[in-house]
């Protein structure tokens, strides 16, 4: 068959689209009410859900042929998309996203693109189209997640070129269905299946902005390596995504996608995680500047199970009134602290004490004058700060057993104030000090200073090399674990602190972040030195092979003002999670 013939619809599709729809809005403008809605709703759901086990995932083990029949039985007969609806807004959860089209490639709503589809099963119903009536109603936000790979789809990432660009046409064709059929939506969640996108990154995110002008686009269109979706936009994202961790302090939009359960979709006699678990991790979100995509599985009738919904409404009842210091708020100036967070709104700074059971709280000190300190009911509380700290008394009386919130009203806008890290726990010399990197995966979570903030879940690791050929990848089955797709990124390079001035130190302790979920991947660096700078040269401190969990190593005493580690030989996807400089003994 002729290439040209079957690049012709995919060219018609893309070249007459604008003549029906808008320039995209700025993307300051698009991000606006997901940084003040802060957290949603995720929901897995399709037929998976008959066997308990995850979606798309299990489709191997299950059996191919086995799993891509289920959905001649699926028949969610208690399925009411305003009762999920209902459930988000009494939880307080402000968006809902739902995976209209997962990896395994069936798609919840009435596409006209292939048979796969709810419209082919007993149910017969378009749940899209249901679920975005009710979120339109009730005034939510919503979006759709939707998955470009498709596993059960032959022609997707085929080595045959022509396969693959009919995939292409098919596939951007049921983007085009969602995105114009439903009314308004306000999110597309692209996920990454482990393989490169099957079409050019650039193809979808257009379309996605041509179609809906106010969308924002997660950034796991670009991504070769999970790592790259968990901390960097890219050039077809407008945030990252990091998966079922929370972990710093993002100046970039960010949010974390988790479960409310144990895995994505609905599985046989799962159980929610405790209220106090889940609202920690939406302040830990919130307090890094981020958002929280909270995931529930609906069983196979359509129903969120009742421990599952009655998890969510007590969330919802704890958050109700202290709303003020979560939704429309900003992470900081105080970043998040293993027994504090904080947030942020014109004069005021909430502090959100996670754990604790002192009268005492103590923190660095602040470039503003507190005019009062205060519970969030008002109660005003005994403080004082000085150059060195800010002292606050809260009487363990008036602890909450989740969170205890104080607001501190300032003298000035919280905004104007860099941000303040918590006091080190590990007295290292180099902790918060300026960073550099010879290259780095993204400006979140890996990049520099991710090494220097006494913070294992945190790593800085090599950056993509700039003379690999990302674009001619896209479309082909390369998983970001072979070794031609590891070979895309750096094996060498440097990691760099300044301290500010000339400081004796006596003691270097690294960590290699350990992928103890693959321990095929781990240890990956191979060689490495340790330097400081004298004059305009490097002097090597030491030298070491494997670095694992720990190194630590003394040496004698040296002054000096910048520290550099280099790695001179990895493999595989490397990350060194901290890099610490103490005084001699």
């Amino acid at each position: 068959m002729n290439a040209k013939r079957l690049l012709l619809p995919l060219f018609f599709l893309l070249t007459t689209l604008p003549a029906v729809s808008q320039k995209a809005l700025p993307q300051a403008q698009r991000l606006q009410w997901w940084q003040q809605d802060r957290f949603g709703m995720f929901i897995h759901w399709g037929p998976a859900t008959l066997t308990g086990k995850e979606i798309s995932w299990s489709r191997a083990g299950y059996g191919k042929s086995r799993y891509d029949s289920l959905y001649l039985r699926f028949n969610p007969t208690q399925f009411n998309p305003k009762e999920w609806v209902h459930l988000a807004k009494a939880s307080g959860l402000k968006y809902v996203v739902l995976t209209a089209k997962h990896h395994d490639g069936f798609c919840l709503w009435n596409t006209k693109t292939i048979p796969y589809n709810i419209m082919s099963s007993p149910f017969g119903r378009d749940v899209c189209k249901e679920l975005a009536d009710a979120v339109h109603e009730a005034g939510l936000e919503l979006g759709w997640y939707f998955s470009p790979g498709d596993w059960k789809d032959p022609d997707c990432r085929n080595p045959d070129r022509e396969r693959n660009s009919v995939f292409e046409t098919r596939m951007l064709q049921q983007l085009t269905e969602l995105l114009t059929n439903y009314g308004k939506i306000s999110l597309l969640w692209i996920d990454y299946d482990g393989w490169p996108c099957p079409t050019d990154p650039k193809n979808v995110y257009e379309l996605a902005h041509r179609l809906q002008p106010g969308i924002i686009l997660d950034n796991r269109l670009e991504a070769f390596n999970p790592d790259e979706s968990h901390g960097q936009p890219g050039r077809y994202g407008d945030y990252v995504t990091p998966e079922g961790f929370v972990a710093g302090y993002g100046r970039v939009p960010w949010e974390t996608c988790t479960n409310l359960g144990h895995q994505w979709a609905w599985r046989f006699e799962d159980k929610p995680r405790a209220a106090k678990e889940v609202v920690h991790t939406l302040l830990r979100c919130v307090g890094g500047n981020g958002n929280l995509l909270l995931n529930v599985g609906p069983d196979s009738l359509g129903q969120i199970p009742p421990l599952f919904a009655s998890r969510l409404r007590e969330v919802g009842a704890w958050i109700n009134p202290r709303q003020v210091a979560i939704y429309g708020t900003k992470g900081g100036p105080y970043t998040p602290a293993p027994e504090y967070v904080c947030t942020q709104k014109d004069n005021r700074i909430f502090l959100h004490l996670l754990a604790g059971t002192t009268s005492e709280m103590v923190l660095p000190p602040l470039p503003a004058t507190i005019k009062q300190a205060a519970l969030l009911n008002g109660t005003k509380l005994t403080f004082s700060q000085n150059k060195e700290q800010v002292r606050l008394i809260v009487p363990v009386s008036a602890r909450d057993s989740i969170a205890t919130m104080i607001t501190l009203t300032l003298d000035r806008p919280a905004a104007q104030l860099a941000p303040i890290l918590p006091f080190s726990k590990t007295g290292s010399l180099a902790y918060g000090k300026k960073p550099s990197a010879s290259s780095a995966v993204g400006p979140f979570l890996h990049d520099a200073g991710a090494a220097f903030d006494d913070n294992k879940a945190t790593y800085w690791k090599l950056g993509r090399r700039s003379d690999a050929n990302f674009e001619a990848n896209y479309g082909k089955p390369l998983h970001y674990q072979t070794k031609e797709a590891q070979s895309h990124y750096e094996s060498t390079g440097w990691l760099q602190v300044d301290l500010g001035k000339p400081q004796p130190v006596g003691q270097i302790v690294l960590q290699e972040f350990q992928r103890k979920n693959n321990p095929e991947l781990i240890p990956k660096i191979s060689r490495f030195s340790v330097q400081y700078q004298k004059g305009n040269d490097w002097v090597t401190l030491a030298t070491g092979r494997e670095m694992g969990d720990e190194w630590r190593q003394e040496i004698p005493p040296v002054t000096a003002q910048r520290f550099r580690l280099v790695i001179l030989e990895s493999s595989g996807s490397i990350g060194v999670s901290e890099f610490q400089l103490l005084s001699p003994r």
